[in-house]
């Protein structure tokens, strides 16, 4: 069993290494996009290690304080010896920290300072390397400690097992300490508590590394080329050159043929409305492939509109309160008459979360009703798309230079990367796209840097598979926005579309102006001189030509201007908006009619973009010119990419800055303190553009909500969606009641609530939902309308001790959506902290959801100059 200083100290397990990471450099360098048969690893290796843990009185190292020290030597994989004491902090202990941990004044006010316990405490950690769950919050802590009084910081390898339970266990719902050592089977007796902390820590560091063994050779190696300089990376290496002779082999699983492209029928056949009742039988397919299926009227009764309108293809304005089952409804007829014909109906949702139940429960059930020829399948946005040609360029260090701790990152995507099937950044939960949005910004499947056919990754590339699994499926679920962004334009990749169906169909019309406005901002500056310096890192690396390489040159300099004459026009904005609203650091207003077009600094950007495009089609003429390149075909096109991106820039920027287009809403905001501001430009009439798509579809088109009318009339949202003029007659409209009454549910409201936006609300709100869980037991769902309202709540809420870490889910913190609302569903007495995707098509039935908690309305901001307009 390799102990740590082996791998450290010892002279000729340093020149295997060095040697395995040349050879590994060597293979990188020439990799292609086939990859080796994956070996498995078997053995042990862990070193020996200190296990960490200190409770403070927050979370701020620089000025919280140590309350309590755990630590456990580990050695020959064995908790040997154990050292904790309680520490003065010289300061009150807070009163969440004591909710939180138990530790009050009484245990601290007698206890020893730091300085009185500093050299004990370094004397048993000896040159071990540090392990923790979080370490470097633990490493952090221990050093502002040793600085203040006047002792050298130390520096030692370190383990976290909260990175490492990551790549290990990529597929568990949470990964705090107590639930990975719930998930290993090690006991954590007080959580919370310094040396109990330690002690699991350490034992689950000593699973973990057990368990990597398990990982598929070709994963470590190149988890083991990629790491920072770590005792993790030392770890991985080791392990690779453990079993580098090792035969036993695993192939990759083969992703499954599909059938050929749908074939439309010529003559397009109804389908019986009788045929369609008969599904929501009793005793029909739906109720035998659901035992919670029950049998509603207005459910059917929707059904059979829905078929009607299939069959007429007309339009069908749907209202189906909660309770009836509308996804089944619509589900059913679509997939008896997509089958029948051999036709493609488009199902739009709104929200995720909807997706996710019509893919994972609804379409499975349905399939039972349609037969076994019935195929779906589900298209998102490129960006939730891992680009394999990226991620790779990522890998090999051409897209940058990133943190120790954003390679770190990386790291559980590696492994990701190798065992999906799809691609989709949502079905993981162990990368956080939120935290680390710049990497997935590198990584995803972005159209400003995809290649095409020419890319070396087509035929594998997880969009174009799940492209043209749509292509050969009855059904495709998408989203509103990518209903505008594909479906609208002239040419959708998705085809010939017979109907479609919308979902959540209340959004369509506030999607559409998300889908179709304009921004021009800093950010937007940014990202556009990083595609260039992108462009020309790949130029610089592949031609050495003297004409490219002057061309590239002049780009370099002349991108200077750009960037300086930006910077000094959304200055000038800035200015202009200080004049008009005086005093007020944060600003929002509507313009028009040209109002910056005397400004010098909007002449002077707009030369520079002009000149730009000269230099950049100088560069494609230099580069077109170069023979027996291999790199040429993929550069130029990166080069014309680059090209059409400055048009677009141009185009937007003069639309944006004008405000003179009819029928278009113009505004500029911005924050001074932060620094930013933008302007803002969008059609104000959706309905315009919605009404030509409407006119293209041959086929049927349904819209369905729980709520689309006003007053019990829908004439509102029939003008919104362009559904005027002609289609006034074909549209039928139609109200589906509720199969529950009112006495069903308790509505109630607090109307001692201290404003939403007081410095009271927040800890008011949190106790709301600890008294009434407390009182119930019961699933909680409590909604907000700001993250950071969600955020400081679950705060507050983690550090009482009233419910306990295991029932507490918070969005974007307790893990990616599915899996949240997974562990809800599935426990008891859980509270869910949700913002947006929480409000609607989330499916929790029965206890699944007994107490549902609106923080506040969530009405559209009145003086929004859009909702103005």
């Amino acid at each position: 069993m390799p102990k740590l200083s082996d791998l450290l100290s010892n002279k000729s397990s340093q020149e295997k290494l060095a040697s395995l990471a040349a050879e590994n450099s060597k293979k990188k360098k020439s990799r292609k996009s086939s990859r080796p048969n994956p070996v498995k690893i078997t053995g042990p290796l862990v070193p020996d290690f200190i296990s960490l843990d200190f409770e403070t009185t927050g979370l701020d190292s620089k000025k919280e304080r140590i309350i309590e020290i755990g630590a456990v030597r580990f050695q020959n994989g064995k908790a040997e010896s154990e050292y904790s004491t309680f520490v003065n902090p010289g300061r009150p202990v807070p009163p969440q920290i004591t909710q939180l941990t138990g530790i009050t004044d009484d245990d601290v006010r007698n206890a020893p300072s730091f300085s009185s316990v500093a050299d004990h405490l370094l004397s048993f950690i000896g040159d071990l390397p540090l392990c923790a769950h979080q370490v470097e919050f633990d490493i952090s802590f221990l050093n502002e400690s040793l600085a203040r009084i006047s002792r050298e910081k130390i520096k030692r390898p370190y383990l976290d097992t909260a990175l490492i339970s990551r790549i290990v266990l990529p597929r568990r719902p949470a990964y705090s300490l107590k639930h990975i050592a719930a998930a290993l089977k090690i006991p954590l007796l007080e959580a919370h508590r310094a040396l109990d902390d330690a002690r699991a820590s350490g034992m689950v560091a000593l699973k973990l590394l057990d368990k990597m063994l398990e990982i598929d050779y070709p994963v470590l190696e190149e988890m083991a080329w990629f790491a920072p300089h770590s005792l993790l990376k030392q770890l991985l290496r080791t392990s690779c050159e453990t079993v580098s002779g090792e035969k036993q082999q695993r192939h990759r699983r083969a992703r499954p043929k599909l059938p050929g492209k749908l074939i439309p029928e010529e003559n397009q056949e109804t389908i019986a409305e009788q045929d369609v009742t008969v599904c929501f039988d009793t005793d029909g397919p739906l109720a035998k492939a659901s035992p919670e299926y029950a049998e509603r009227p207005s459910q059917i009764e929707m059904a059979r509109h829905v078929a009607r309108t299939l069959n007429s293809r007309s339009q069908l304005l749907a209202e189906a309160g909660p309770g009836i089952g509308k996804s089944f409804a619509y589900l059913v007829p679509a997939a008896l008459y997509a089958t029948k014909n051999s036709c493609r109906i488009v199902v739009s949702t709104h929200t995720r979360n909807l997706q996710d139940q019509l893919m994972t429960k609804d379409l499975p059930i349905v399939t039972k009703a349609a037969g076994d020829d019935f195929r779906y399948a589900v298209l998102k946005g490129r960006s939730n798309y891992l680009c394999r040609r990226r991620f790779s360029l990522l890998l090999s260090g051409k897209l940058g230079n990133l943190s120790h701790r954003e390679r770190g990152a990386v790291l559980p995507l590696i492994r990701w990367a190798w065992e999906t099937t799809t691609g989709d950044i949502e079905e993981q939960n162990c990368f956080n796209r939120k935290w680390f949005a710049k990497i997935w910004s590198l990584v995803s499947a972005d159209s400003r840097e995809c290649t095409g056919r020419q890319c070396p990754f087509f035929d594998t590339c997880f969009l174009q598979c799940a492209r043209r699994k749509a292509l050969n499926s009855h059904l495709v679920v998408i989203n509103h926005a990518l209903f505008f962004s594909d479906v609208c334009s002239e040419s959708p990749f998705l085809g010939k579309i017979d109907s479609l169906i919308f979902d959540e169909a209340h959004h369509v019309v506030p999607v559409g102006h998300y889908q179709l406005s304009v921004e021009v901002d800093t950010n937007r500056f940014n990202l556009y001189s990083e595609t260039i310096n992108t462009m020309l890192k790949r130029v610089e690396r592949h031609f050495a030509d003297a004409p490219v390489m002057k061309a590239a040159k002049k780009i370099k300099k002349h991108l200077r201007r750009v960037r300086k004459s930006a910077e000094a026009f959304l200055k000038e904005l800035d200015l202009w908006a200080e004049k008009k609203r005086p005093g007020t650091p944060s600003y929002q207003f509507a313009y028009s009619g040209d109002p910056f077009g005397s400004l010098p600094e909007l002449a002077q950007i707009e030369i520079s973009i002009n000149e730009m495009q000269e230099i950049l089609l100088q560069l494609l003429h230099e580069c077109s010119a170069i023979e027996n390149n291999p790199a040429s075909d993929e550069i130029i096109n990166e080069i014309d990419h680059c090209r059409e991106n400055t048009s677009q820039l141009k185009a937007d920027l003069a639309y944006t800055a004008r405000g003179i287009t009819q029928n278009h809403v113009f505004w500029i905001e911005g924050n001074r303190t932060r620094g930013w501001v933008k302007l803002c430009g969008v059609p104000l009439d959706v309905g315009a553009i919605l009404k030509d798509v409407w006119e293209r579809t041959e086929g049927a088109i349904v819209f369905t909500s729980a709520t689309l009318s006003v007053s019990s009339s829908m004439e509102y949202l029939m003008q919104k969606l362009g559904l005027t003029g002609d289609f006034v007659h074909s549209t039928d409209t139609k109200i589906f009641e509720s199969p529950f009454s009112s006495n069903q549910s308790i509505r109630g409201a607090f109307v001692n609530a201290p404003e939403p936006d007081s410095p009271e609300f927040v800890p008011f709100a949190a106790a709301v939902v600890e008294k009434l869980w407390k009182k119930f037991k019961k699933n909680i769902l409590c909604l907000f309308t700001s993250n950071s309202r969600l955020r400081n709540v679950y705060s507050i809420l983690k550090m009482s001790p009233a419910i306990p870490d295991a029932n507490l889910l918070a969005q974007g913190i307790s893990g990616n959506r599915p899996t949240l609302l997974s562990q809800f569903k599935e426990g008891a007495s859980m509270v869910l902290l949700g913002t947006d995707s929480f409000w609607e098509g989330i499916d929790a039935p029965g206890s699944a959801c007994e107490i549902v908690i609106l923080c506040r309305l969530p009405f559209p901001v009145p003086s929004h100059p859009l909702v103005e307009a």
